[in-house]
């Protein structure tokens, strides 16, 4: 085949916008903070989780602790209830000796119902912090996940400009290309991972960056300078400068 030089020269152009537009393509698929907002949003499923669990813990301890209350506040009412009854003297003196008696057991009874609601609350206030730290790791993790959608979108808006960018010079290029270099070069292009065309630099393909051997070099140079060269390696177009 061959081809006008600046047809060619044209095609090394194009190749450069297509794999400006390539990488660009790329860029936006891998963009960082896809795979961040995934993770995060991963780390919210599994603290929802860890909230719930820590909440019906709580909910657990809250209903003990108001039994512990219940329980010291009805021997406190009955050691009033005593103490009043004692104060008043009414009673036979075996009776008001029976309330004595009764009064000491209820105030060491009260004591160990006091270490227990004690016991209850130290655990609500542990139960309920953790809670609150749950809900404020929740609470940071959907801020940075709104930080990053933002970031996402001004990453993902500048890639489709740069897209559009490429895209609208490559309009303009392409028709600098002959037709039949320009489907070969479509056609190459598909098959090489985006790169159909590539520079003769001394005796290396810019394509594939392999060596080209001393017969095929000196074969080239024979050649008219509107000959179609192929690398033998990659297949890619080659173009001279």
């Amino acid at each position: 085949m061959k081809a006008a030089v600046e047809s060619q020269a044209a095609l090394i152009e194009l190749q450069r916008i297509d794999s400006a537009i390539l990488a660009a393509q790329l860029k936006l698929k891998s963009l960082p903070e896809r795979e961040q907002i995934t993770a995060i949003h991963t780390r919210i499923a599994a603290g929802a989780i860890e909230i719930a669990t820590a909440e019906a813990e709580l909910a657990d301890v809250a209903i003990d602790l108001r039994r512990s209350e219940v329980d010291v506040e009805q021997v406190a009412n009955r050691m009033t209830k005593d103490e009043n009854r004692l104060s008043s003297g009414t009673g036979t003196p075996k009776e008001l000796e029976q309330l004595q008696h009764e009064l000491v057991t209820l105030a060491k009874r009260k004591a160990e119902l006091e270490d227990t609601e004690l016991e209850i609350m130290m655990r609500h206030d542990a139960a309920k912090e953790k809670v609150a730290i749950f809900k404020s790791d929740e609470e940071g993790l959907k801020k940075l996940e709104l930080e990053l959608n933002v970031r996402l979108e001004n990453a993902a808006a500048d890639c489709a400009r740069e897209i559009q960018l490429q895209q609208s010079a490559r309009t303009l290029v392409i028709p600098k290309i002959e037709e039949p270099l320009l489907a070969l070069y479509e056609k190459v292009r598909a098959a090489e991972y985006g790169v159909g065309a590539a520079l003769l630099i001394g005796n290396k393909c810019d394509g594939c960056h392999l060596v080209i051997n001393a017969i095929e070099l000196e074969r080239i140079k024979s050649l008219a300078t509107d000959e179609v060269l192929r690398c033998e390696d990659c297949r890619r177009i080659l173009v001279r400068i």
